[in-house]
């Protein structure tokens, strides 16, 4: 099983250059290429290493602010908060009655602008890029993601996102045609919308965004667990989010250790990743004990109800995932499709909260686990909601057919 290195490299007193430094959290090899994603040793997943010594959680309404000191930029002053979080955490107690749980608490990510907590993300991955000089970028995404991404760039000027989408999701882009926005379609699945955009970013000599592996997507993805684990009265046992790539959970995991070792948190909950089982290709290895991701548990041309989760080939996210899973006592699992159904009007009828099928699916691995007597009634309980459905219609008009080819689009610089 891959062993991260983040405790060890934590408790290393100091920082280089700044409030952090830049480390493989798989080999531990600092970098002082800031914008190195992947470890040029080992190919492990880099990131910003915080000085705890260093760190103060401020009395801020601004979370960019509040949490600077855990964040992956140099001057606090690059932050720009663009309206999300400061999201609900309530104990959630008629769900709670109905589950049989006296302490179950539900993050309601559901608030934040586009309706996701991809807000989070795009706020502290543009703030980065600022700092780092980075102005023109390419990604990938189901929508949540680049609905954010979209957003914030309409907000701060100067950038140019290439956003590359399979066309089962263009309908779930919201964001109006802007100057700062390109939008490029394929006839394929999100993958294939990823190795579209990374072929484009090299062609055209702009930066790949990177996905899982753009520490800025975790960074800025843990500040609803930061603000989750400072809301409760009771630190929780057990945490569940659905999961594609596990970024958020990730990022999660990450700020429960900093939490941890600033002694705001005194131990580790168990983390649970939940997919739906007509997409699970991370619970399908993780049930075989797999450390690794092998193409047998590949899902091709994926289908679903929690369309924001429809990721087939988790390859090289996956070791991350179980890692942190199995390491914390917690597991990778999967729920059906009228689990999901009846999680989402569960929710709905006990806490008038109508979330999407992706937070659905959290809900519904707690209660399936519930039911198996693996929560006790007295467990402190946090469920990540990370979203909601957006109005259908506010779709991209002004899009580009591409290709599979290695060569599409051509540069339009």
């Amino acid at each position: 099983m891959l062993t991260l290195k983040y405790r060890d490299l934590m408790r290393d007193a100091g920082a280089a250059g700044g409030g952090y430094r830049w480390c493989c959290i798989v080999c531990g090899r600092q970098s002082d290429e800031l914008l190195r994603n992947r470890c040029a040793s080992c190919d492990g997943a880099m990131d910003a290493i915080h000085d705890l010594a260093r760190v103060t959680v401020h009395d801020s309404h601004d979370p960019l602010q509040r949490y600077a000191g855990l964040l992956p930029v140099r001057d606090p002053a690059a932050l720009r908060w663009l309206g999300e979080g400061n999201t609900p955490c309530f104990h959630a107690e008629a769900l709670g009655r109905r589950l049989g749980l006296d302490a179950l608490y539900l993050k309601d990510e559901t608030r934040n602008p586009t309706r996701s907590t991809k807000d989070r993300m795009a706020s502290v991955a543009l703030a980065r890029y600022t700092e780092l000089g980075v102005r023109e970028l390419a990604l990938a995404s189901t929508g949540n993601s680049s609905t954010a991404y979209a957003r914030a760039a309409r907000l701060l000027s100067g950038f140019l996102l290439h956003i590359f989408v399979g066309r089962a999701f263009l309908s779930r882009l919201n964001y109006p045609d802007h100057p700062s926005v390109r939008t490029y379609v394929l006839d394929s699945d999100f993958v294939s919308a990823g190795n579209a955009a990374k072929r484009y970013a090299q062609a055209s000599h702009v930066l790949f965004e990177g996905g899982f592996f753009n520490p800025s997507r975790r960074e800025g993805l843990k500040l609803a667990y930061l603000e989750a684990y400072d809301e409760m009265p009771v630190a929780p046992r057990h945490v569940f989010q659905a999961v594609s790539s596990g970024m958020g959970l990730l990022g999660g995991y990450k700020g429960a250790l900093e939490y941890q070792l600033l002694g705001r948190l005194p131990e580790l909950p168990a983390f649970v990743g939940v997919q739906q089982d007509t997409c699970s290709p991370m619970a399908a290895a993780y049930a075989d004990g797999s450390a690794v991701f092998s193409s047998r548990y590949t899902v091709p041309n994926p289908t679903g109800l929690a369309e924001a989760i429809l990721r087939g080939d988790p390859t090289q996210a996956y070791p991350y995932i179980n890692s942190i899973c199995r390491g914390t006592g917690g597991r990778i699992m999967s729920v059906g499709t009228e689990e999901i159904r009846q999680a989402r009007r569960l929710l709905l009828e006990t806490e008038g909260l109508d979330a999407c099928y992706a937070s659905a699916t959290a809900l519904a691995g707690l209660i399936a686990m519930r039911r198996a007597g693996d929560v006790a009634p007295d467990a402190p309980v946090l469920v990540n909601l990370t979203g909601a459905d957006r109005p259908r219609g506010l779709v991209p008009k002004a899009v580009q057919q591409v290709g599979d080819a290695p060569h599409e689009p051509q540069a339009t610089r």
